[in-house]
């Protein structure tokens, strides 16, 4: 009798027990709210339909972001038309940076530095921020890849070529394997990067006097373009001759920067504005002007969103899907210009040539993260790509905020 009463008891103790199935769907999202953003998405959100149903709603998403930044919106502009994934996979990207720059002092981990002769003005990560390609004053112009390799460490190649230019070098782009750089001699060099380094192809000629000093490119239709000192901007496809098939000049003053996409070109002038290039129409199809006294000296172009710094270390925000309209203006926390800017899911970055690299939230007014200081004064460029921060000036230094937790 005594055996009978226990086994009841023992099968109604087992009938008793609960599941996270089996909980009101508001204290599963209270559990949930404990939890990493990641680990929502990329494992509980896949253990069955019923939690997949429960965090794939937009609202939560959104909630746990506004309870990081209350004061502020997110994104820094709103996209056209959000994906599925956007708000999920924001989180995460947002968590993740918080995590990072999550103490006062930015803890991000050097892998990689390098000694100049003379200031670095054009530098480009390369191949998922495993390499990196910079062009100097001295007219030298330096491949290093320092590709991870486990747990062997960081296995390095070096490539350096002492006379690239017969002038100051001012800028890079690259297209596949192919990697552009035009200077101050008035002239484009094309260089394939094989396995024994870098290997120059062309040499780009153009029919105007003036230094070259910006160029950008679009992979998917094989184009790219530089600015010039005289106010022009050149057009060429990779596919074809040393000439180039398209010029036109839409400034007053020298074209320092360049973005291009396949449908428009961005070029920014001490003339004060930023012009739009319609490649489809062939015409100029607007101007921004900057406001104040102020020019622009960087930019980087998403499909939903502009960001522009300028000289006196203010950041513009121009609306792509609304004919580029200039949507707002934002103080950065830099006392000079800003020489580099990159807006991510997770974050918002700028270089000065006050010496440091500010991180912040990519919202509606950005918030402070976390500032890093060179150890080598002004940055004159800064590249940031797969997690891999670059700065360039009197040397060139490379981190890594992955392994940074």
């Amino acid at each position: 009798m005594d055996d009978e009463n226990a086994s009841c008891a023992h099968n109604s103790e087992e009938d008793a027990q609960v599941s996270l199935l089996d909980l009101p769907v508001e204290i599963f999202l209270h559990i949930c709210s404990f939890l990493k953003a990641s680990t929502l998405v990329h494992s509980l959100s896949l253990v069955c339909k019923q939690f997949y149903l429960i965090l794939k709603d937009d609202s939560l998403w959104k909630a746990r972001i506004n309870r990081m930044w209350p004061d502020a919106s997110y994104p820094l502009l709103r996209p056209a038309k959000p994906d599925k994934l956007f708000w999920k996979l924001s989180c995460v990207a947002i968590e993740k940076q918080r995590a990072i720059w999550g103490e006062k002092e930015c803890s991000m981990k050097q892998i990689n530095s390098h000694s100049c002769g003379s200031t670095v003005d054009a530098l480009l990560l390369m191949h998922d921020g495993t390499a990196y390609i910079a062009g100097a004053r001295d007219r030298s112009l330096i491949y290093r890849n320092f590709a991870y390799k486990g747990t062997i460490g960081y296995k390095e190649s070096i490539t350096n070529i002492g006379s690239a230019h017969n002038g100051w070098i001012w800028d890079l782009t690259t297209i596949d394997n192919t990697i552009y750089s035009c200077s101050w001699d008035q002239s484009i060099k094309s260089w394939l990067l094989s396995n024994i380094g870098l290997v120059q192809q062309k040499t780009y000629k153009m029919n105007a006097s003036g230094a070259l000093l910006c160029m950008s490119s679009c992979p998917e239709q094989s184009l790219f373009a530089t600015g010039s000192y005289l106010r022009t901007v050149f057009i060429f496809d990779s596919r074809s001759g040393e000439k180039p098939i398209r010029q036109y000049r839409p400034h007053g003053g020298a074209v320092i920067k360049l973005a291009m996409n396949s449908e428009y070109i961005l070029s920014a002038s001490e003339d004060k504005t930023v012009s739009v290039w319609d490649q489809r129409a062939g015409r100029i199809m607007k101007y921004i002007t900057i406001p104040g006294e102020a020019f622009p000296m960087c930019m980087n172009m998403q499909q939903d969103c502009v960001c522009i710094g300028d000289s006196v270390a203010k950041l513009h925000v121009l609306n792509p899907k609304k004919d580029f309209e200039l949507v707002n203006s934002y103080s950065t926390g830099h006392t000079k210009g800003i020489t580099g800017v990159h807006l991510t899911h997770g974050n918002l970055i700028t270089s000065s040539t006050d010496g440091t690299v500010r991180i912040s939230s990519p919202t509606d007014p950005p918030k402070p993260m976390a500032t890093l200081c060179s150890s080598f004064g002004e940055i004159a460029r800064m590249d940031y790509q797969n997690g891999i921060l670059a700065i360039s000036g009197s040397e060139i230094v490379v981190y890594e905020s992955r392994c940074v937790q």
